[in-house]
């Protein structure tokens, strides 16, 4: 009875979350499997119910498995109780707010194989996946790690803790992901560049050949230093040691941008080796290692290295719009 009961849960959170999504495929079993899971390691018991503020989850992958995950588990962007981390892995991680206990779920992808030895005489994979994926064990489907994760006061759920005006575009940005450049506030998309690019042109909406076709360009201009043919600093050193100075931690740092702590070590000592300036002050002690704070050298550097970016950025717009502002009056698109 034990067993039916428990075949019977998960087809009822395999129906639900097929639902949510569209359609059944092996994503959807997986994304249930792994949902499942975690909250089981995790002690879990109503997600949905009393358990809900006690749980956040981040998904390492926009694939179906995240649509069963969020389903099963009622995490979602909108609560911020889901995180997306784009590493393109299928992988999960299950965080226990009252507990602090965190565990990181991989699928494994010996699993893909192994689902053809169950099914041998299917020809078709993904239903051989889909009938393999419901009977094989949770080893046979998964890797377990238990991890750790800090995460910050404006990423947990809840009222935005700020909201401010970039400089630049004038649009507001909440929960502390402005950039400060030189005194100034800045969104991301300004300070680095964004996915999208503005289209200024009154004729936009209108109904003209431009419209429909690919004008939108833009550029993008790139540089770095160099010693000797091997690289000293670039754009992402330059937000590496603005990581630092904003989180006052290396560890904090490299997970802010994706980057293993060690990496972020490698780049300081490169970088401090062939600048021959001391740019970060260690401060040692405490349970999470300690701190760190940028320089008065690195202070420096940086300015010098911003202002750099920004008058070839102004010199490369420039001459990108009058360029480009030729051929369009001439020919009336690009």
């Amino acid at each position: 009875m034990e067993v039916d009961s428990e075949a019977q849960v998960f087809e009822s959170l395999l129906e639900e979350s097929v639902k949510a999504h569209g359609h059944l495929c092996p994503g959807q079993i997986l994304g249930v499997r792994l949902a499942r899971l975690g909250l089981e390691k995790l002690g879990i018991k109503d997600p949905k119910g009393k358990d809900r503020k006690n749980l956040i989850v981040f998904v390492e992958m926009d694939r179906c498995a995240t649509d069963a995950i969020s389903s099963v588990t009622g995490c979602s962007l909108g609560r911020r109780t889901m995180k997306f981390m784009d590493y393109g892995k299928m992988a999960a991680s299950f965080m226990n707010l009252r507990t602090e206990r965190t565990i990181r779920i991989v699928v494994r992808e010996d699993s893909r194989e192994k689902a053809k030895i169950y099914f041998p005489g299917m020809a078709d994979k993904a239903q051989a996946q889909l009938e393999a994926y419901r009977v094989m064990s949770d080893d046979e489907l998964f890797e377990v790690k238990q991890i750790r994760v800090i995460i910050k006061s404006e990423d947990m759920p809840g009222r935005p803790l700020s909201r401010v005006q970039c400089t630049r575009c004038g649009e507001y940005v909440q929960d502390m992901r402005e950039i400060i450049r030189d005194g100034k506030i800045l969104c991301r998309p300004c300070a680095y560049g964004g996915y999208y690019v503005t289209d200024n042109r009154k004729d936009f909406f209108s109904e003209t050949v431009m419209q429909k076709d690919h004008n939108g360009l833009d550029i993008r201009s790139k540089f770095w230093i160099e010693a000797s043919g091997k690289p000293i600093f670039g754009q992402g050193r330059m937000f590496l040691l603005e990581a630092i100075d904003r989180l006052g931690s290396i560890s904090q740092a490299a997970q802010a941008m994706n980057i293993s702590y060690r990496k972020a070590w490698s780049h300081i000592n490169a970088m401090e080796e062939r600048l021959q300036i001391r740019l970060i002050e260690r401060r040692s002690g405490g349970k999470d290692g300690g701190g760190a704070a940028l320089t008065i050298d690195a202070i420096a550097f940086l300015r010098k290295y911003r202002k750099l970016e920004e008058s070839i950025k102004e010199v490369v717009d420039e001459r990108f719009r009058q360029a480009f502002q030729i051929n369009h009056d001439e020919k009336g698109n690009f």
